[in-house]
């Protein structure tokens, strides 16, 4: 297991706040991994609206299940609900992005100051 070397309070102020924020919205907030996709559809019956270009609208979370895509129809009562939890998911992504660059910038500049280490030759095949 690799240690952090800096304990948390000489890490960058964004780095940190990105963690609390992270920590309180995994623990707090329900998520959902996905995206919202808006579909509009002819229902086919004689005389309805959307065959004249009125089509229906409606809201589908689309996720991976194992390694298949599938739609999920959301009724309109909880659509709120679900926007809130697919945002809370975005939300991690993002700051999960933000703590890794700040980590990746703390890796090359203790990189830069480490010795450069000369190349080994390897013994030929022939």
């Amino acid at each position: 297991m690799v240690s952090d070397p800096a304990p948390r309070s000489h890490r960058p102020p964004a780095e940190r706040d990105a963690r609390s924020r992270l920590v309180k919205r995994c623990a707090d907030a329900p998520l959902l991994r996905g995206s919202l996709v808006t579909m509009r559809r002819v229902c086919g019956k004689p005389g309805c609206r959307c065959i004249e270009g009125q089509k229906h609208v409606s809201l589908y979370l689309a996720i991976r299940l194992g390694k298949k895509r599938k739609l999920i129809y959301v009724p309109s009562e909880l659509e709120q609900r679900v926007r809130e939890w697919v945002e809370s998911s975005q939300e991690i992504d993002r700051l999960l992005e933000l703590i890794s660059q700040s980590c990746l910038e703390q890796l090359l500049q203790t990189k830069e100051g480490l010795p450069v280490e000369r190349k080994r030759k390897r013994p030929r095949k022939d």
